[in-house]
């Protein structure tokens, strides 16, 4: 059965991402993208006339993704279906990190609208508060108690988070390491970070279940 052809529309999303990733959204020119994919820059900008413009089609497309993970999330499962689902939710902000990363840079120059980018952020956590939510709902969590509460909680999560995507951005890992392994040890340190609320049980077969993707291929 042949391939499917992939779009240049598609490919220019694909491989701007890619180089936003690998070098920082600020580094990367359109011209640059186009010398990638090796087509013309005329080519390129006839399906994104402006930088701002392939910028929002990602920030469309993060969304879409995240919002399709989030639904796809179980109410109830086991560790090893928890674990794979929480993979793929972190997976989304894994792929799309350069809007985070390079937020300041998007903003200041007026590639992405302030109040576009936190609708991005608040649709995000809000991801995170509703798994958060359903664990303490099955008895995986305790609740968040006062006078801290759970959106605190999440904010301190999410900062942790965006810092461990920064690091992913300054000192990337070596090629011997798999995206999987990425987000398994992600995963496990937002699950640390929180262990005092995670019922014990839950947590080390959560953990024990991590290391077990890390090393698995698909």
């Amino acid at each position: 059965m042949p391939k499917k052809k992939i779009s240049t529309h598609q490919r220019v999303l694909a491989t701007s991402a890619e180089l936003f990733n690998r070098y920082g959204v600020e580094a990367v020119s359109i011209n640059q993208i186009a010398e990638a994919l090796a087509i013309s820059t005329g080519n390129l900008t006839y399906h994104f006339e402006k930088k701002m413009d392939l910028i929002g089609e990602h920030v469309d497309e993060f969304e879409r993704q995240l919002q399709t993970s989030v639904d796809q999330f179980p109410f109830a499962s086991d560790a090893k279906t928890f674990s794979q689902a929480y993979m793929d939710l972190l997976g989304v902000t894994l792929r799309y990190r350069f809007l985070f990363v390079g937020s300041n840079y998007l903003i200041r120059n007026d590639l992405l609208d302030p109040a576009r980018y936190q609708k991005v952020i608040d649709s995000t956590k809000r991801s995170f508060v509703r798994q958060t939510r359903q664990l303490i709902a099955d008895g995986f969590m305790s609740p968040v108690q006062k006078p801290y509460s759970l959106d605190m909680l999440i904010d301190c999560t999410w900062w942790q988070w965006l810092g461990w995507l920064m690091v992913m951005q300054i000192m990337p890992p070596g090629r011997q390491v798999s995206e999987r392994q990425l987000l398994a040890d992600g995963v496990n340190h937002i699950f640390f970070l929180t262990h005092h609320y995670v019922d014990q049980a839950f947590f080390k077969s959560v953990q024990a279940e991590l290391k077990r993707q890390a090393r698995s291929e698909g």
